[in-house]
């Protein structure tokens, strides 16, 4: 049977799938269950190796940048009408001297915006079924339709564990591009924007550039090339009990590393020989085109109102970019601004410095001036109103779960938040027992198996040598412990607390298994039974720690990143509409990779 024929938001005849009704989503518990993906690459073990080397990334990537040498030099950002005017040809809007692109189109826009992608490739590919999808919203009237957006908005971090152009194709552009190629696009084309997290940056934007930035001659080689290696790549049907056994065993974090190893060998010895490596030309999304020379950039969308993508490359913005929306905001001093930015203006109900900047940076503030703040960055979903200004978190892309704040913000409650404190709360329990299996990686166990072996070295060797080994490595562990908990300038004295008690209790942990398999053995004693058992314990109380750090507030991320959750994926869709009103839809799953269908988790208007 033949698909529906309708008219798009166009106003051209098109074929797709009907639109998927929506239900509210409300407050009602969440799954205790998820699925996780049966296709190669799987999501990112955040205490593993090859996060480990996606981390030494960020240390090469942080030296570059503090030597100046910053690889914005090749921007030459657009003025905003010449944004506009690539934008309207793509589209193509009939008004082709209107000031904004509502008033080109002579219809409101529509924009789709997505962050913190391109992970575990099986839910990379459920986003994308929600993205690409149409809706027909709940108590709305009879035949009105949300249609995929004119512009698909990327927030920043592509692809993890660092956004290179091959892990963006792998994560990103081929499980898309497999979701497009079923839906379709028509005759369509449809405008790409984005604007770079930090994850990007670890590639020196390299691969951020091969996928947003325009390149007129070859935009069409592009699509062609995108769609052979859909046909020649596409998964087969994934069996999950082969990928649950890959994982247990932990050979995807085997490949992963291997593979960045071998990627950072080649670009040494083409450094060395003074070779070239071989990578990806261009990455393209079927129906999709990038506009955008810069990072940063500025599109008027209707009277009144502005969407700006912000830069801050590791740090901060530089002195072009800032001169840029100074100069751009002086033009236009009283528009309404959605400010599109890679990481937070408020962080876990708290005021996030790195958001706060970059606002000072472009001479605004959220209290003064009439700001849509929307970063993704955190992977959850909350929207807090503030004056006139609206700050959204929206990173649920495809990324690792970040659970939302556990204990009262200083700030209030947040609006609207996905998930919320109690599953958040219920998921932190689990940290403990997922940590002593292993599921994050093993780096955990082998540090403290190391640190304990150490330790029992040193013990045998003397009793003093030991008490000093020992009190060595528990001040290493309460050092450790206090940089992780975040919240440790607000509450020095809870951090404190918290940190000596399990460094401590770590520390002691090898010396008090050692005391019990003696008891135990009836004097049959072997170091290396004592060290694993460590090694285990020693995983299992960094993971009680972390629980407790979440509970607390002291810290969010890191507990988050160890469960590696691969639920609560999400999507904003917005319209425009001629007076410069915006209204949006957030669109989601609890778990991506199941069966329930797509469900409304907010919906608001701005102003």
């Amino acid at each position: 049977m033949s698909e529906p024929s309708v008219v798009d938001a166009a106003g051209r005849r098109a074929t797709r799938h009907p639109p998927v009704p929506l239900a509210s989503r409300g407050d009602g518990a969440a799954p205790t269950r998820f699925h996780r993906g049966a296709h190669p690459p799987y999501a990112i073990r955040w205490f593993g190796s090859t996060a480990l080397l996606g981390h030494l990334r960020r240390v090469a990537a942080s030296i570059v940048a503090s030597q100046a040498v910053d690889t914005r030099d090749w921007m030459r950002p657009e003025r905003p009408h010449e944004l506009l005017g690539h934008a309207g040809r793509i589209l193509k809007a009939p008004g082709v001297d209107a000031p904004t692109l509502v008033e080109r189109l002579e219809r409101p826009l529509w924009i789709d915006f997505v962050a913190d992608t391109g992970d575990d490739r099986d839910v990379s590919a459920a986003v994308a079924r929600l993205v690409f999808a149409e809706y027909a919203p709940p108590e709305s009237p009879a035949g009105e339709v949300l249609p995929r957006g004119d512009i698909l908005l990327f927030g920043g971090d592509t692809a993890y564990p660092v956004a290179t152009g091959r892990e963006i194709l792998r994560r990103v552009v081929q499980p898309w591009n497999e979701v497009l190629q079923e839906v379709g696009t028509g005759s369509r084309r449809r405008v790409l924007l984005g604007i770079p997290g930090n994850h990007d940056w670890y590639d020196g934007l390299d691969g951020f550039a091969r996928l947003f930035r325009r390149d007129a001659l070859v935009g069409m080689l592009a699509e062609w090339e995108a769609g052979r290696a859909h046909r020649a790549q596409k998964g087969a049907p994934g069996d999950r009990s082969r990928a649950a056994l890959v994982r247990q065993l932990h050979l995807d974090e085997i490949v992963g590393s291997v593979d960045l190893v071998r990627s950072a060998y080649q670009s040494l010895r083409a450094i060395v020989r003074g070779g070239t490596v071989h990578r990806v030309a261009r990455l393209a999304l079927r129906g999709y085109m990038p506009i955008q020379e810069a990072s940063h950039w500025a599109l008027p969308l209707a009277p009144g109102l502005e969407l700006w993508g912000v830069d801050r490359q590791l740090r901060r913005l530089d002195f072009r970019q800032r001169t840029f929306f100074i100069e751009r905001r002086a033009e236009r001093p009283t528009d309404r601004l959605v400010f599109l930015a890679p990481d937070p203006a408020l962080s876990f109900g708290e005021w996030n410095p790195a958001g706060q900047d970059m606002l000072a940076a472009c001479h605004l503030t959220l209290e003064r001036d009439r700001v849509l703040y929307l970063s993704g960055d955190l992977h959850h979903y909350e929207r807090r109103p503030l004056g006139e200004s609206l700050h959204v978190i929206a990173g649920g892309g495809g990324a690792f779960l970040h659970g939302t704040r556990i204990p009262p913000s200083p700030l209030g409650p947040a609006a609207r938040a996905y998930p919320d404190a109690a599953v958040s709360r219920r998921l932190a329990v689990e940290l403990p027992w997922k940590l002593l299996a292993g599921t994050p990686g093993f780096l955990p166990h082998m540090l403290f198996g190391l640190f304990g072996a150490i330790q029992l070295w040193a013990l045998g060797r003397s009793s003093v040598r030991g008490a000093l080994t020992t009190a060595l490595v528990a001040f290493i562990y309460v050092v450790g412990f206090t940089l992780a908990a975040r919240g440790r300038r607000a509450r020095p004295l809870l951090t404190l607390a918290v940190t000596m008690s399990f460094g401590a209790a770590v520390a002691c942990s090898p010396l008090l298994l050692r005391l019990l398999v003696l008891l135990l053995g009836h004097g049959v004693y072997h170091n290396g039974l004592v060290v694993l058992a460590h090694a285990a314990l020693g995983a299992f109380l960094f993971g009680v720690f972390l629980m407790v750090l979440a509970l607390t507030g002291l810290e969010h991320e890191d507990a988050s990143a160890a469960l590696g959750h691969p639920g609560f994926r999400h999507f904003v869709r917005m319209r425009v509409d001629a007076s410069g009103g915006l209204e949006a839809w957030v669109i989601g799953k609890d778990d991506p990779l199941g069966p329930e269908p797509p469900v409304l988790i907010d919906r608001f208007r701005w102003p």
